[in-house]
């Protein structure tokens, strides 16, 4: 017969604290923004197809209308109107709005 000893004393590892991240805040922040999918719809449609699209073809027909510009115009106004017809979640609806509002500025700036 064996027997099985333990140390007396019990050892507490520190646990480490979890660092918020920009990123970890952004996507809480989206879980709760659920709330005002429809204004978010609104939002984005309107601010990319009256404001954005227009500012970037103007932007791009001034300077030569650059075809590969033209088609990376179009592709960031249908990336957010697609998401939203399609009735995603705000979690990718709000990404997919900064996203195209990114790739319009990099076309006006080009």
């Amino acid at each position: 017969m064996s027997t099985i000893t333990y140390p007396s004393k019990y050892v507490q590892y520190p646990i480490q604290a979890q660092r918020n991240t920009a990123i970890s805040r952004f996507s809480t922040w989206l879980n709760t923004e659920e709330k005002n999918r429809i204004a978010w719809v609104g939002i984005s449609i309107t601010a990319m197809a009256a404001v954005f699209f227009p500012l970037t073809m103007s932007a791009i027909l001034f300077n030569g209308a650059v075809f590969k510009l033209i088609i990376g115009a179009m592709v960031s106004l249908t990336l957010v109107v697609i998401t939203n017809l399609a009735a995603l979640p705000t979690k990718y609806t709000i990404p997919a709005f900064f996203l195209g509002v990114g790739i319009d500025i990099v076309l006006i700036l080009i």
